[in-house]
C-alpha cells in the first residue's frame, strides 16, 4: 500500500461554549507573558506553518504488515453542534467533522478509531459516513464490542453486523474487546456467552483483519488476558507521561480495585510483542492544559511548541507504539499534533530532563484521575460528572483553589473558583446532587471512587459558599 498520506491548549469560556460546540467544562486560557508568542482564542500560537501533506511518520504493523499513521484520529471528541452542553453529544456538527476528517487523510492520517458508545451511539453512523467519500483503500478503521453491556452472544452478534451497516463497510481492519476491566467480566461475556469464539470466527470470514482489546483493569486482567491461547493482534492502552512517570496512589480509604501500575502495565505490553494503540496520550486533556508554572518551563525550552506536542513526542518515543489516538475537536488541534508527528522528532535527552521538570510542577496532590471518557453518564440524578471533576482540576492547574483562610489570595481565589464554577456547571448538575448511589463506579476506566469525590467536592463546596 502506499502511504497514506509551549502553551495551553483551548480553554473556551462557558460563554462561549454554546457558540463553538457546547464544551462548557473548558475555559479560556491566558497569554502567558508579554515577552512570549502571541496566541490566537485556541492558545497555539499564531504564524506557524502549514502541516506538511508528505511528513507523516508511519510505523508498520508486525502482525499483518499495515502501515499505519504514527498520529490517529479518534473518533469520540468531534465538534458538536452550536447549544449542545455536552462534548459528548449525538448531535455532531458534520460540517467542522468532515472538515477535520478530509484534513486528516490528506495530511497522512490513515488510522480511524470509532466506538459502539461514543457520541451517544452516532460516532460510527458519522464515521461511516464521512470516510465512505474516500477510497476505502486509503484508511484503516477501528472500532469495538462494548464489553461494558456484558452481551449474550446473540447481543453481541446483532451489535457486530449493526456496526458494519453504521460504519458502511465489509470489514473492519481493527476490533477491539472494549475496556477489559475484571477477569470475571470477561469470563462472563467472552467464555461462557462465547463471544470471543464469535469474533475469531468472524476474523477467519475476513469482516475482521485484526482483532485486539483495550485495557481499563488490574494487574490480574492484564495477566489473563495475555495468558488466553487466543492470538492477538494488537492491544490499545492508556499511555502518558504523567502516568508512567509517576506512580498511581490510592486515597484514603480507596476501596476499589487499584489500575494495574502504568510503568508495571507498559513494561508487561513491551514484553508481549503486541503493537500498541495509545489512548489518553494528553490524559483526557490535561497535559494540554499544564499550570503555568509548568508551561512557563517548557515554553522556555520551545516557546512555540505547545504542551500537547511535549506529551505526543514523549509517547511516540515509546517502544512497541503503532499509533497514538487523539480526539481533536478543532482544526487547530489537529494542526498541532499533525507537526508533531509529520514528521516526527522523539524527545532528546535534555528534552526528556525539561518535561521532567515541568511534570514535578504541574503535579497536584488532589488532583482527581478524571480524563472526562464520559463512561460514567449519564448520571441518573443529573451529575455531570466529567465537567464537575473537570472544573476542580482546572481550578488546581490555575492555583485559584481557595486553601488557607489567613491568607492573602483567599478572598480572590475563592471568587474566582465560585464564578468559574457557576459559569461551567449549572447547580442542578453540580456535585452537591450526588447521592452515592454508585452506578458510576463500575463504569469508570479510571478507578475513581466517583461518589466518595463527590461528596468531597460538595462539601468543599458548601463551605465556600458560607464563607462571609
Amino acid at each position: 500500500m502506499s502511504s497514506k498520506k509551549i502553551l495551553s491548549r483551548r480553554r473556551v469560556l462557558a460563554g462561549m461554549a454554546a457558540t463553538v460546540g457546547g464544551l462548557a467544562g473548558l475555559g479560556l486560557v491566558s497569554s502567558m507573558s508579554d515577552d512570549g508568542p502571541r496566541l490566537d482564542p485556541v492558545g497555539i500560537p499564531r504564524g506557524l506553518p502549514e502541516p506538511p501533506t508528505d511528513k507523516m511518520t508511519y510505523r508498520s504493523n508486525p502482525t499483518s504488515g499495515d502501515k499505519v499513521s504514527l498520529l490517529g484520529f479518534g473518533c469520540m471528541r468531534y465538534p458538536v453542534m452550536p447549544g449542545e452542553t455536552s462534548p459528548r453529544s449525538p448531535h455532531i456538527d458534520e460540517k467542522a467533522a468532515f472538515a477535520l476528517v478530509d484534513y486528516a487523510l490528506a495530511h497522512g492520517v490513515n488510522y480511524f478509531d470509532t466506538a459502539w458508545g461514543y457520541h451517544g451511539g452516532a460516532s460510527e453512523l458519522f464515521t461511516g459516513r464521512a470516510l465512505k467519500r474516500h477510497p476505502r483503500e486509503s484508511f484503516y478503521l477501528a472500532t469495538k464490542m462494548p464489553s461494558y453491556l456484558n452481551p449474550t452472544l446473540a447481543q453481541a452478534r446483532e451489535i457486530f453486523f449493526t456496526q458494519l451497516k453504521k460504519c458502511q463497510v465489509e470489514y473492519f481492519d481493527y476490533y477491539l474487546l472494549h475496556t477489559l476491566s475484571t477477569v470475571p467480566a470477561y469470563q462472563a461475556t467472552y467464555e461462557k456467552e462465547k463471544v470471543l469464539d464469535f469474533l475469531l470466527e468472524q476474523k477467519r470470514q475476513g469482516r475482521i483483519r485484526n482483532l485486539g482489546w483495550s485495557f481499563h483493569g488490574d494487574k490480574s486482567m492484564l495477566d489473563y488476558v495475555l495468558a488466553r491461547k487466543a492470538v492477538w493482534d494488537f492491544a490499545m492502552i492508556q499511555i502518558n507521561y504523567h502516568d508512567l512517570l509517576y506512580k498511581f496512589i490510592p486515597r484514603p480509604n480507596f476501596k476499589l480495585p487499584a489500575p494495574a501500575p502504568a510503568q508495571w502495565m507498559f513494561e508487561k505490553m513491551v514484553a508481549s510483542g503486541l503493537p500498541l494503540i495509545v489512548m489518553e496520550p494528553l490524559l483526557g486533556g490535561r497535559l494540554a492544559r499544564l499550570n503555568k508554572k509548568a508551561l512557563n518551563i517548557l515554553q522556555a525550552e520551545h516557546p512555540e511548541s505547545t504542551a500537547a506536542s511535549w506529551a505526543f513526542r514523549f509517547v511516540g518515543g515509546l517502544p512497541n507504539i503503532l499509533t497514538v489516538l487523539s480526539g481533536m475537536t478543532y482544526m487547530e488541534h489537529l494542526q498541532d499534533n499533525l507537526r508533531a508527528y509529520a514528521p516526527f522528532q522523539p524527545l532528546s535527552e535534555h528534552e526528556t530532563a525539561v518535561l521532567h521538570k515541568a511534570l514535578d510542577a504541574f503535579v497536584v496532590a488532589d488532583n482527581i484521575r478524571c480524563t472526562t471518557c464520559g463512561y460514567c453518564m449519564p448520571c441518573p440524578y443529573g451529575v455531570d460528572i466529567p465537567v464537575v471533576f473537570r472544573h476542580h482540576n482546572d481550578c488546581l492547574d490555575d492555583d485559584i483553589v481557595p486553601k488557607d483562610s489567613r491568607s492573602a489570595e483567599y478572598a480572590e481565589a475563592r471568587h474566582a473558583y465560585l464564578v468559574r464554577l457557576a459559569r461551567r456547571v449549572p447547580e442542578l448538575r453540580s456535585a452537591s446532587h450526588c447521592i452515592g448511589c454508585g452506578k458510576c463506579v463500575k463504569l469508570c476506566p479510571q478507578f475513581i471512587d466517583i461518589p466518595g469525590e463527590m461528596a468531597k467536592l460538595a462539601k468543599f463546596l458548601e463551605d465556600q459558599r458560607q464563607e462571609v
